[in-house]
């Protein structure tokens, strides 16, 4: 009878994908530790993405293990299908521009991060939003949006648009624009899991507004992940922008805009930006006010 642990399942033509990958956010495996080198990167820990060089070095030699997959995709922010899908080479442009598009891009202090809760509940949120442990929810979120706001008491449908594209180890980064009036208000924030809800801490760009929405966590409900186009209700409170002393409480609908080939995460923020600020506000009078209002009556899990 063999003796040992069994093999690693390892999935085909993955290893010199990983290398590539390595090479191409200058990263090092090497005995040699240096600024770039893996074992320095806290985000490879939080993947849970193996401490030894050997271990590295046999995944490029012979290919990705299948409980890895994930992990390594994690760490590079992209889908598992480009380590997978043979149909993309490691010399391929596909492939580079994948791996490319994430190297230089700084992750953004959180809105507030957690500094606000106490320690164990920050811990609590770092536990449950780490890199590894939140990717299937980046994977269905990461993303450009089109965003519906509606303050309690009116039926006026403002617009903007808003992006989630990068992980941080307390959630997601998101960014975002909405128009009042042909007036943007940017926004930036940090989206995070607790529970059953997910969370949005955000502030304006000039620092005059903070907010917070909450909705429901579509990891929970088969129901929502499967929305096409996929599309979540959020609630909100906020200061306002008249400065009063009462807070703005409104709904929020935000819908997933489905990627155009050849078109980054950017230039697709930029297109649907361009358009919000061409459109006003939607009344019930316009022809497509009543399917948007629809998403606003849909059930919330």
């Amino acid at each position: 009878m063999t003796q040992g642990r069994p093999k690693s399942v390892r999935v085909g033509d993955t290893g010199e994908k990983l290398y590539m990958a390595l090479k191409l956010t200058g990263m090092s495996w090497g005995t040699r530790v240096g600024p770039n080198h893996i074992a320095v990167n806290p985000r490879w820990a939080q993947c849970g993405l193996p401490r030894s060089i050997n271990t590295v070095i046999e995944d490029i030699r012979s290919g990705l293990p299948v409980h890895r997959l994930e992990r390594y995709a994690a760490f590079f922010q992209v889908p598992a299908d480009l380590f997978a899908d043979t149909a993309i080479g490691p010399y391929s442009a596909t492939f580079s521009c994948e791996i490319l598009k994430n190297k230089n891009r700084l992750s953004p202090s959180p809105a507030l991060e957690a500094s606000l809760l106490n320690r164990q509940a920050s811990r609590h949120v770092r536990e449950h939003n780490g890199v590894a442990a939140n990717y299937p929810l980046y994977q269905l979120l990461g993303g450009v949006y089109t965003v519906y706001y509606k303050r309690c008491g009116s039926d006026t449908l403002y617009q903007g648009v808003a992006r989630a594209e990068i992980q941080t180890e307390v959630g997601m980064s998101v960014v975002g624009v909405i128009v009042f009036d042909g007036i943007p208000v940017e926004i930036s924030g940090t989206l995070f899991r607790w529970n059953s809800a997910i969370h949005i801490q955000y502030h304006s760009e000039d620092y005059q507004i903070l907010g917070y929405l909450i909705g429901p966590n579509p990891m929970d409900s088969i129901l929502l992940r499967r929305r096409n186009p996929f599309f979540l209700k959020l609630h909100g409170l906020a200061g306002n922008l008249e400065l009063t002393a009462e807070p703005d409480r409104y709904e929020a609908c935000v819908v997933k805009q489905a990627p155009v080939e050849g078109q980054g995460v950017a230039q697709a923020f930029g297109g649907l930006l361009d358009q919000a600020m061409r459109n006003r506000a939607l009344t019930p009078e316009d022809g497509e006010y009543a399917a948007v209002a629809a998403l606003f009556g849909a059930p919330e899990g």
